[in-house]
């Protein structure tokens, strides 16, 4: 009994850390200045022939379209990069819009690159990275030392990617480049709003490809039952099979995700607001 008291009370204490975290951390968006700078293209001519996709072939619908990526970095870029490389192949033009400095995207064979600058540079890339990698490692930490920790992690990835957006967001040059192009559709990844709020400015339907949300929205959206107490949460390096213990953690992860939510979305609507779209949605709701 008394170890059960132990942890209600670590879990009443998680609670109100988390409420007075959140109170905290409402301003602190930072603001990105407007970049002239000419957006750099990189031509699929220039790229080395290092692809193992087949020979080029034509679409075999015979319409030919005009399609802008914006892509989100990661692991994400995977299944970004591969849908990109298979529509240039077939004949379609496909632009893929990527910051200079970036973790694993780049150009390809069968699609333009264009980059545009961002006030970070490679460390601090991988200082955030290995942020990341910290949240997977086992400590010998307290409780509460733990989850103090991991939320100023994620509030390091929320501000970098809050940067990223606002630099091509907030790039004129750039999106009056992008609006003469023609585009006929954008295809972004839905994890942040960039790729939906560029497709608004521009007028053109958007295309999303998933890899996953946080806080499990991409499953509440699509009603697939995900209850805490049999479905493991991200980072918590749980299984399917949990003791009493791990399912309290687990619900308690669960519970304290929508204040992350609240955060990160503030964070973003704060730094998309003044960006010029008309009622622009950042697609990230809480029921």
């Amino acid at each position: 009994m008394k170890k059960e008291g132990r942890r209600m009370g670590k879990a009443a204490v998680l609670v109100l850390f988390l409420l007075s975290m959140a109170l905290e951390s409402r301003g602190a968006a930072e603001k990105v200045q407007d970049s002239a700078e000419i957006p750099r293209i990189v031509k699929t001519k220039d790229v080395k022939k290092t692809d193992t996709i087949p020979t080029k072939n034509s679409s075999s619908s015979g319409f030919l379209g005009n399609l802008l990526v914006v892509p989100m970095d990661g692991s994400h870029w995977v299944g970004i990069k591969a849908l990109a490389q298979e529509m240039g192949r077939r004949g379609h033009r496909v632009t893929v819009v990527i910051p200079e400095v970036n973790i694993r995207m780049g150009p390809g064979k069968y699609y333009e690159t264009i980059t545009y600058p961002v006030p970070y540079d490679k460390d601090e890339i991988d200082f955030v990275m290995s942020s990341l990698k910290e949240i997977m490692e086992k400590s010998a930490q307290s409780f509460i030392q733990k989850i103090k920790k991991r939320f100023a992690q994620i509030q390091k990835v929320t501000g970098y990617l809050h940067t990223t957006a606002a630099s091509l967001l907030f790039n004129t040059s750039l999106i009056s480049h992008l609006a003469k192009q023609n585009f006929d559709a954008v295809l972004t990844d839905p994890m942040v709003p960039t790729g939906s709020l560029v497709a608004r400015k521009l007028g053109i339907p958007t295309i999303n490809l998933l890899r996953g949300i946080p806080c499990s929205l991409d499953m509440k959206a699509a009603g697939c039952p995900s209850p805490p107490s049999f479905v493991p949460r991200f980072f918590t390096g749980y299984t399917d099979r949990m003791n009493f213990k791990e399912r309290v953690i687990n619900t308690l992860i669960t519970a304290a995700a929508p204040i992350h939510l609240s955060i990160s979305r503030s964070i973003l609507e704060r730094g998309s607001h003044p960006f010029p779209v008309e009622n622009h949605c950042l697609g990230l709701g809480t029921s």
